[in-house]
């Protein structure tokens, strides 16, 4: 009987593997088929969506399940913010340290991490920033938290790291049974060649195999191109692409275009959730780790700039309230534009109009898609909005 026939007659039941096996297909068509079935079942239930693992000031961060992404220029405190991020996953309950707004959903349940260092040397840099990590979970560092793994393939050769972190990502889903945070830090060392597409699609569909068949979950840090908030090469395309939530850190700039010690954080997609609202942190010198910036020093900072509202904060403030898809009226938004920067509405109109004219494709939506500041009028009201470039000529 043709193969075919067979498939045709049970296209409309839920196949088993056992009517799979029987219609003599390939063992690849049959794991498709497979899955197909079981799509099917799931799309006729009621979907629960799984609540996020990760939160920040009650805004939900990181999901199960999902790859993530910090990006940032060299020096830029990237390791040090995910090593926050590791801590509020591990916190203890007795723990009150403050994590930058971050800590778990769940505050029961029992995560794993895997810390995957590639820069630091493992005689004191890499300890240093374990030991960092878990007493601000709570722990003392002589403690060994069961659920703390950690693995460094700076001495293992460039062209087996990606073998080496895919056997032990394998081996360690045999022995934890609970869900698994693996950060890699950073993603383009455990590649040959971050700008080639096999090796870079090799990890990324590694990573995409490992969420849906395990409970994985990853936070990838990875380096910015000079001069620009693009990710490195290939890699970082793709996984800019695949990403659920990318966060980028950046220092902010004084008067003289020089960086500060405040750093941005900026949340540059966020696919589950509205874009998030930036915030500032530093590094302090006291607690030697990353804390939040007082309200005073941001406002300073902003202030002794030499033009106010420069576009590159107004378009910070855009994203953050149209980039989720919403229209704002023009008097709202000024409104909360001159609140933001204390300036007077004509210097923020002046900013907007300058944006609209010059800044094209500057703009992100929270899907991470270049967009344009537009303008429509309705009766006597005037809206902003993003649009996405794809979209310009529908």
């Amino acid at each position: 009987m043709n193969p075919l026939e067979d498939l045709a007659t049970l296209k409309d039941e839920v196949l088993n593997p056992k009517q799979l096996q029987s219609a003599g297909l390939s063992d690849r068509m049959n794991a498709i088929l497979e899955q197909q079935a079981e799509l099917k079942q799931l799309k006729a239930t009621e979907i629960q969506f799984s609540p996020p693992l990760l939160l920040r000031d009650e805004a939900s961060v990181i999901f199960p399940n999902t790859i993530n992404a910090i990006q940032g220029q060299t020096g830029a405190h990237k390791s040090r913010f995910a090593e926050r991020i590791v801590s509020a996953i591990l916190k203890r309950q007795n723990c009150d340290n403050e994590l930058l707004g971050f800590e778990r959903l769940d505050l029961l349940a029992r995560y794993h991490v895997l810390y995957v260092d590639t820069e630091r040397n493992i005689k004191e840099q890499f300890p240093a920033a374990l030991q960092s990590m878990q007493v601000n979970a709570g722990y003392t560092k002589e403690a060994d938290p069961m659920n703390f793994h950690f693995i460094s393939l700076l001495m293992t050769d460039r062209r087996e790291r990606f073998n080496t972190l895919n056997e032990y990502i394998t081996h360690l889903r045999t022995t934890v049974d609970a869900p698994l945070i693996v950060v890699l830090d950073v993603l383009s060392d455990c590649v040959q060649d971050f700008n080639k597409v096999d090796a870079s699609m090799e990890i990324i569909d590694m990573m995409g195999q490992m969420i849906n068949n395990h409970d994985v979950t990853f936070l990838c840090i990875l380096h910015e191109n000079p001069r620009s908030d693009k990710m490195r090469g290939h890699l970082g395309t793709e996984l800019s692409n695949k990403s659920s939530t990318v966060m980028q850190v950046a220092f902010e700039k004084d008067a003289a275009n020089d960086d500060t010690n405040i750093v941005k954080v900026k949340f540059i997609k966020c696919r589950s959730t509205k874009r998030h609202q930036l915030f500032y942190m530093k590094y302090c010198e006291q607690v030697h780790g990353l804390v939040i910036a007082e309200p005073n020093e941001v406002s300073e900072l902003f202030n002794s700039r030499k033009h106010k509202a420069a576009n590159e904060d107004i378009i910070d403030h855009l994203e953050m309230y149209l980039g989720d898809g919403c229209e704002m009226k023009r008097i709202d938004l000024l409104d909360k534009l001159c609140t933001d920067f204390q300036a007077k509405q004509r210097t923020i109109e002046a900013r907007i109009k300058e944006i609209m004219e010059t800044e094209n494709g500057t703009i992100s939506n929270a899907k991470g898609e270049p967009c344009n500041l537009q303008k429509v009028q309705r009766s006597k009201e005037v809206f902003y909005f993003l649009k996405p470039l794809e979209n310009e000529n529908d």
